[in-house]
C-alpha cells in the first residue's frame, strides 16, 4: 500500500505513514471499494435507448396537444407555444440519444467475431453431439416380466 499523501510504500496494517504521518488506515476500505457508475456498453446503449425513446415519445405527445390546442381555440395559442417548446426539447434529446445508443451498437456489434454460416441441414463439428462410451445397447432390450418366466435363466445357470 502507498500513501495518498506523498506516495512513499507503508505495511498494509499501518495506520499512519511513515514518512509524512498521513492517516493511512482507511486506505485498505477505500481500494477495496467499487464504484457504482460504471456501466458495460451494452447497459450504456440500453439505457440511452429507453431514454431516447421516452423522450421522443413525449416529444410527440407534447406535439399532439400543441396541435388539439391550436384546433380548439386561438385562446389557447400561448399554452400551444408553451408545448411546442417542450416538445422541441423532447424530441431533440430523444432523437439525439437514439442516435448514440445505435452507434454504441455498432461499435458492440463490430467488437464481437462474426460466425461464418453452417450448411443448411448439417451441423457444425462443435454442435455433433459425441457417442457416450456408456451407451452400448446392452439395455436396449425390453427385460421380460415375472409371468414369462423370467427364472429361467437362473435354472439355466445351475444346470452348467
Amino acid at each position: 500500500m502507498f500513501c495518498s499523501k506523498c506516495g512513499s510504500p507503508n505495511a498494509d496494517d499501518t495506520k499512519f505513514c511513515r514518512v509524512c504521518g498521513a492517516d493511512v488506515s482507511n486506505m485498505p476500505a477505500a481500494l477495496a471499494r467499487k464504484r457504482t457508475g460504471d456501466l458495460s456498453l451494452e447497459e450504456k446503449q440500453i439505457d440511452l435507448y429507453g431514454s431516447g425513446m421516452r423522450g421522443a415519445l413525449i416529444g410527440l405527445g407534447f406535439i399532439i396537444s400543441s396541435g388539439i390546442a391550436f384546433a380548439i381555440s386561438m385562446r389557447v395559442a400561448v399554452l400551444a407555444l408553451f408545448f411546442l417548446a417542450f416538445a422541441s426539447y423532447f424530441l431533440g434529446t430523444g432523437i439525439s440519444r437514439l442516435l448514440q445508443s445505435r452507434a454504441l451498437k455498432r461499435l458492440i456489434d463490430r467488437d464481437k467475431p462474426e460466425l461464418p454460416p453452417a450448411a443448411p441441414g448439417e451441423l457444425p463439428e462443435s454442435f455433433k453431439p459425441v457417442r457416450s462410451i456408456y451407451e452400448t445397447d446392452d439395455l436396449a432390450q425390453l427385460p421380460a416380466s415375472v409371468t414369462e418366466h423370467t427364472t429361467m435363466h437362473l435354472d439355466n445357470r445351475k444346470s452348467e
